[in-house]
């Protein structure tokens, strides 16, 4: 999948031995960024800065997105090391200061092996536009469909991206979700049990859906970007990364319980003006066909 919005390019890695990987999203200064989360276990790194109570002048160098949980955020220092040497990042004195947030998944029940500096070396060799979708990248060990013993259905990473105009809104997406994947029609792609979104509503209604349930929720985490070249503000980043997550959530069921980590992070570029409002239900479909484009 190309990713056609200027002012942003892509790269990750994928270890095939340890079945994980990660995604690093680069973003030429200046920009706008926001982020929202709804799971109640996040794994992040540097995001506060991105809450709307903070300052808004500033802008960010890129985000990565990763497998091995805390120890996949381990690789953060080598990004910094990586963009301080090409000059990238806030200049205080004579020094860069690399601005990264990062979000990881948890897919260490394979093997609890940890990655090293190769993936950021390896990952920067290959900057560009194009985003394999399926299981590659930070999606390497994405599983969805998990609420049922014994089940995890391999995922991936997706990407989508809608123009209006001159605007582009693109959202790119980790799911490692505990739930499972519905498409537009409302059929469920990842698990025949359950059935359709008719029969979900059905078994809500009879109260059998809660049988299917196990005790252990956790593991799991969708991790989200909308990238854009609108013209917005800081605050209205936050409300098209939340726009995103809505969009996520309707495809995809259960979500955000309180031992996911799911996190939308949002940033622009800033050249082109359109309705905030549009901009956020081009993030809302956009996430919604990223989910899908890894089915189809």
């Amino acid at each position: 999948m190309e990713m056609g919005i200027d002012g942003f390019s892509i790269c990750g890695y994928t270890d095939i031995n340890r079945n994980s990987g990660m995604t690093m999203l680069l973003c030429d200064r200046p920009n706008t960024s926001g982020i929202f989360q709804s799971g109640g276990s996040p794994a992040s790194h540097e995001i506060s800065l991105l809450n709307s109570n903070h300052r808004p002048d500033y802008s960010i160098d890129g985000i990565l997105m990763t497998g091995r949980s805390v120890f996949g955020l381990a690789l953060i220092s080598e990004v910094y090391r990586y963009l301080r040497n090409i000059n990238a990042g806030s200049r205080l004195d004579d020094n860069y200061i690399p601005i990264v947030p990062a979000a990881a998944i948890y897919d260490l029940d394979v093997n609890g092996e940890i990655p090293d500096r190769e993936w950021i070396e390896r990952a920067f060799k290959t900057i560009g536009k194009n985003i394999p979708v399926g299981p590659f990248w930070g999606g390497t060990g994405a599983t969805v469909s998990k609420y049922s013993n014994g089940r995890r259905i391999r995922s991936g990473q997706g990407y989508y991206e809608i123009s209006l105009n001159n605007v582009r809104v693109g959202v790119y997406v980790i799911l490692n979700s505990l739930g499972d994947v519905y498409d537009l029609n409302g059929r469920n792609l990842t698990n025949k049990n359950i059935g359709s979104l008719n029969k979900l509503k059905e078994k809500i209604i009879e109260g059998t859906i809660w049988n299917e349930f196990t005790r252990d929720f956790k593991f799991n985490t969708t991790i989200s970007a909308v990238i854009t070249n609108a013209i917005i503000s800081h605050s209205e980043a936050n409300y098209i990364a939340e726009a995103a997550n809505f969009g996520l959530a309707s495809r995809i069921w259960p979500y955000s319980t309180s031992l996911d980590g799911d996190t939308v992070f949002c940033v622009s570029s800033c050249k082109y003006t359109e309705q905030v409002d549009k901009i956020a239900e081009m993030a809302r479909m956009a996430a919604e066909l990223a989910v899908l484009s890894i089915f189809f």
